[in-house]
């Protein structure tokens, strides 16, 4: 169902018509529709729009640098020898931190923003118009998470409107309309109206964004837990009684494809396939040494010892994922020698190749998944409003076991043999009963885990709750004073493109344009 074969050719050529790389908002904002709105079929940039959020078509471009140097090595599920891996030694590299932004407005920004543009206020297309706005808050929820104030309001519009410098609107401005966006699309779908096609989430099934936008507006309104506890409340409430995901076929993700090469394929992939980053990509041992001691049936389909040469680096050789085996690699460490150099790290076990990769047969396949969100967060998501003593159906217990369990499960939506039994997750809950005393550590530790290879969700979640409880590490030359970055810098290059509105959007923010600075929602 979540095939993209028959999409590759689309999205060839729309890549083509707009295959320029830029950094410049008047050219971001060229006319989408040449041949004239009323020619062209808006659906063909839904599947654009969708795609490119799993990653830059430039040879996964952001995904490298943001979500995978930077924020999975910074929220310890990974870990990184390499210096250029800066998010694990928490220094500054301003292109990478640049990455997402440069790539989010040039490659997904503009063509939801020309797909909500040129589907509005015309009935025939009614559903594909709340599909747009659904996807446009998915879009930009993630952007201003990274950066805090971000042009949103005036974004992608220079065609439009013929503004191409747009201001940068406040967090606390962003959040509210996205909140609105989700509750009147989700409101306003109707199966009854026009059919979506080109939809590679859902495959135009209106039933799932429903849930998806009321999936999406939990988790929204949890990020305003610090910042504005009353509303937060009210948002959750709302997206409870409202409906999200109920179960694992609810989950939002896109399936890639080989055939249409580097436009189509899982561009997490992508960058584990390369050939120097095999033999460098580990489990960090903060999050092996958390499944371990609680024996996780996780473990054993999601870790492996590389096997021995000489195909310790081949893809898809068969390595040792015998959970007791598992050894987990210390962040903020390198190995250009002296104190910092991996073989001086405690338990040392004498070469790389003894530390945990994820299994490449399951999750580096270049026709693999990404995913964007689950039924596994709805439910830990829940579990926490219960735990919170807010209006929802159920028990923080009864959604904390639910979501565990739709996390194990899921895993075997990347590949068939990472099934678990269900033998092991009902073993797995009753030895690590939900207790709530520590309940909201339980809920958001699990959901660490479960949005695993969802580094950028991880991190904004663990910022939101400070759970699991991490350790810093301490490497020399780090800007940060050796604690973990709070988000990413804005690209340098706007100073140039867009001078005023970015000199002002530095000017709010308390410490300064710097990685220990936090976003509105991020209070101390």
């Amino acid at each position: 169902m979540k095939s993209i074969i028959k999409y590759i050719l689309v999205i060839v050529v729309i890549s083509v018509i707009n295959g320029g790389c830029t950094k410049k908002f008047e050219e971001l904002n060229t006319d989408p529709t040449a041949a004239g709105p009323d020619q062209f079929n808006p659906n063909f940039l839904l599947t654009t729009a969708e795609l490119d959020y799993t990653g830059s078509q430039d040879f996964s471009y952001e995904t490298w640098r943001a979500q995978l140097i930077h924020f999975s090595t910074m929220i310890q599920h990974f870990s990184h020898v390499a210096g250029y891996w800066v998010g694990d030694k928490y220094t500054l590299n301003n292109d990478y931190c640049a990455a997402y932004f440069e790539r989010a407005y040039a490659e997904q920004v503009k063509f939801v923003v020309d797909l909500v543009q040129v589907t509005k206020e015309k009935p025939q297309y009614s559903n594909l118009y709340q599909v747009a706005r659904i996807l446009k808050v998915l879009i930009f929820h993630r952007i201003t998470d990274i950066y805090g104030d971000v042009p949103y309001f005036d974004a992608g519009l220079g065609y439009y409107t013929r503004s191409f410098t747009p201001v940068y609107d406040k967090q606390q401005d962003i959040y509210p309309d996205m909140l609105k966006e989700l509750e009147q699309a989700a409101m306003a779908l109707d199966p009854s109206k026009d059919a979506v096609s080109g939809d590679m989430i859902y495959s135009g099934n209106i039933a799932k964004w429903k849930k998806f936008a009321y999936s999406l507006m939990l988790r929204l309104g949890l990020r305003l837990i610090k910042i504005d506890a009353a509303a937060a409340k009210s948002w959750v409430e709302k997206a409870a009684a409202g409906g999200p995901m109920t179960d694992i076929s609810d989950n939002a993700f896109i399936k890639h494809n080989e055939s249409g090469g580097r436009p189509t394929v899982n561009r997490i992939s992508q960058v584990l396939n390369l050939p120097y980053e095999i033999p460098n990509i580990r489990w960090s041992r903060t999050f092996i040494d958390y499944l371990q001691t609680r024996n996780d049936p996780r473990l054993g389909v999601l870790a492996e010892i590389p096997p021995a040469a000489p195909n310790q680096n081949t893809l898809g050789a068969t390595g040792n994922s015998t959970p007791a085996a598992q050894k987990g690699m210390p962040n903020g460490y390198d190995v250009q020698g002296g104190p910092t150099d991996i073989s001086h790290a405690p338990g040392y076990p004498g070469s790389l190749d003894l530390y945990s990769r994820p299994i490449n047969r399951f999750y580096a396949k270049m026709d693999g998944i990404t995913m964007l969100m689950t039924y596994a967060e709805v439910e830990l998501m829940l579990a926490e409003a219960k735990e919170r003593g807010w209006t929802a159906s159920g028990t923080a217990a009864s959604h904390y076991n639910a979501g565990v369990t739709a996390a194990m499960k899921t895993l075997a939506q990347w590949d068939a043999a990472a099934v678990i039994a269900d033998a092991a997750i009902t073993a797995y809950l009753a030895a690590n009963p939900y207790v709530s005393a520590s309940g909201l550590q339980q809920i958001n530790s699990q959901y660490w885990v479960a949005t695993v290879f969802n580094d950028y969700e991880s991190y904004s979640n663990w910022r939101r709750t400070g759970f699991p409880v991490l350790t810093p590490v301490i490497y020399p030359g780090n800007v940060t004073g050796g604690t973990i970055p709070r988000r990413l810098i804005y690209p340098q290059s706007e100073a140039s493109v867009n001078g005023p509105n970015y000199t002002d959007a530095i000017s709010r923010i308390s410490g300064g344009d710097k990685l220990t600075s936090r976003v509105w929602w991020d209070k101390p």
